[in-house]
C-alpha cells in the first residue's frame, strides 16, 4: 500500500464502487487500513465538511462548554453570555497550552498555565504581565472562531469554513423531522466506548440492517427483519434507511409520541447518515444519535446519545424507563463491536478485497460515491 501512488488507489476505489449498485462492490480494504487515505480523509474530508459535535442540551446555559477534537484540531464548543453557540479553539494564543478538558461552566475562559483570559466569545480580555512586549495585537491574540451551526438541535462545526450552509442542504430532512420537535429534545440517557477499528467500519454497518440476522437475533431480527428494508433514492449529502417493523404492525414505544408523528412512523423506524459520519436513528419516541470522535485509522471515541422530548416523558415509571433505554442500547452496540472488530481485523488479511454488496446495502453505497468524490478533489 504505501508504495502505490494516491492517485492509483482512488483509481481502484473507483473502479468498484462507481458502478450501478447491482454490480458494485465496496471501496477497497485500503481504504479501512491505510494511514495514509486517513490522513487524506482528514484533510478533504474531516476539515472540508460539517462535522457534528455534540448536542445544545449539553450547553443549556450561558457559560456551558465541553471539548472535541475535531480532525486534530482542539476545540471548545461554548454557549455565550448572548445564548450563541461558539466554536472556539481550545489552545491559548500565549504559548499553546490547552484552555480546558472535559466540560463545565466558566465565566470566562482561563489558561491554566499563565492565566490569559478570554471571554466566552473568544477575545481576549487579560495577559499578565505582557506589559513590555512592544506592540501586542490583543486583536489577533483572540480564539479563533471556527464556523458552527446548530440543526435539529445538533452542534456541527466547519473547520476550514468554506463549506455551503448546512441546513440547504438538509432541509428534506427538516421537513420529515418538524413532528419531532428535535431541537426542544433532552438527553435521557449517554453510553461510551473506546473504538478500535476504522470509522468506516462503524458507519458501514449502521447503514444496513443486512446483519440484523446475524448480529441481533433475538433484538433487533425479532421485531425489525433486515430482509424488509429499503434505502431511499439519493437526495441530498445524507444516506436513509428505512427499517419497518414486522408485518408493519405497530411497534410499542418506550415513552409518549408526540401527537404529529406519523403513524407510519410507528410501525418502523429510520437510520440517517449525514456524510461524511453524523449517524442518527430516528423512532416514533426517541432518537439515537452516534457521535465519532475520531484520532486515527483504527481509533475512535463512540458516544450515544439518547434523546426524547420533554412531553414524551410524561409517563409512569420515567427513570427505570430511561435505565432501560440505556441498557438495551448499550448491549446492542457490544453486539456490533465484536462484529465491527471482527471486520477490522479481516480487513488487515492479504485475501481480503473489495466485497460485493446487497440492495440491502445501498446506502453504504452512497455514502462511498460521495467519500471517493471529496478525496477526489483538489
Amino acid at each position: 500500500m504505501a508504495k502505490m501512488k494516491m492517485e492509483d488507489v482512488l483509481k481502484a476505489g473507483r473502479a468498484t464502487v462507481d458502478l450501478p449498485l447491482e454490480r458494485a462492490s465496496t471501496l477497497p480494504p485500503e481504504f479501512y487500513r491505510s494511514p495514509e487515505i486517513f490522513d487524506l480523509e482528514v484533510k478533504k474530508v474531516f476539515r472540508r465538511n460539517w462535522y457534528s459535535v455534540g448536542h445544545i442540551a449539553e450547553i443549556p446555559n450561558a457559560g456551558d462548554f465541553f471539548r472535541f477534537d475535531l480532525a486534530g484540531e482542539p476545540l471548545l464548543i461554548v454557549r455565550g453570555k448572548d445564548g450563541v453557540v461558539r466554536a472556539l479553539s481550545a489552545v491559548c494564543r500565549h504559548r499553546w497550552m490547552l484552555l480546558a478538558e472535559g466540560a463545565g461552566n466558566a465565566g470566562t475562559l482561563s489558561c491554566p498555565y499563565h492565566k490569559w483570559t478570554y471571554a466566552l466569545d473568544g477575545s481576549l480580555m487579560a495577559a499578565p504581565l505582557m506589559q513590555e512586549a512592544d506592540d501586542l495585537d490583543r486583536d489577533a491574540c483572540s480564539l479563533p472562531n471556527f464556523a458552527c451551526e446548530v440543526w435539529q438541535g445538533v452542534i456541527f462545526v466547519n473547520l476550514d469554513g468554506n463549506a455551503d450552509p448546512l441546513a440547504t442542504a438538509l432541509e428534506p430532512l427538516a421537513r420529515e423531522f418538524a413532528p419531532w420537535k428535535m431541537d426542544e429534545m433532552e438527553i435521557v440517557g449517554r453510553v461510551e466506548f473506546e473504538q478500535a477499528f476504522n470509522w468506516k467500519v462503524l458507519i458501514d454497518n449502521f447503514m444496513e440492517a443486512y446483519h440484523h440476522f446475524g448480529i441481533h437475533p433475538e433484538t433487533f431480527e425479532r421485531e425489525y427483519p433486515g430482509e424488509n428494508t429499503t434505502v431511499d433514492a439519493s437526495k441530498g449529502p445524507f444516506a436513509v434507511l428505512r427499517i419497518p417493523h414486522r408485518d408493519n404492525g405497530l411497534a410499542q414505544p418506550l415513552f409518549t409520541p408526540l401527537s404529529g408523528i406519523p403513524d407510519k412512523v410507528r410501525r418502523s423506524f429510520s437510520v440517517f447518515n449525514i456524510f461524511p459520519a453524523h449517524i442518527f436513528a430516528v423512532l416514533a419516541d426517541t432518537l439515537a444519535y452516534y457521535r465519532l470522535e475520531i484520532r486515527s485509522v483504527d481509533d475512535f471515541k463512540l458516544t450515544i446519545y439518547l434523546l426524547a422530548h420533554p412531553d414524551s416523558l410524561k409517563v409512569p415509571d420515567v427513570e427505570e424507563l430511561k435505565a432501560f433505554l440505556r441498557d438495551v442500547t448499550s448491549a446492542i452496540h457490544v453486539e456490533d463491536i465484536a462484529a465491527c472488530e471482527g471486520v477490522q481485523h479481516g480487513l488487515m488479511s492479504k485475501t481480503a478485497g473489495p466485497a460485493r454488496l446487497s440492495h440491502l446495502e445501498a446506502a453504504i453505497h452512497q455514502h462511498q460515491i460521495w467519500l471517493l468524490d471529496q478525496l477526489g478533489q483538489i
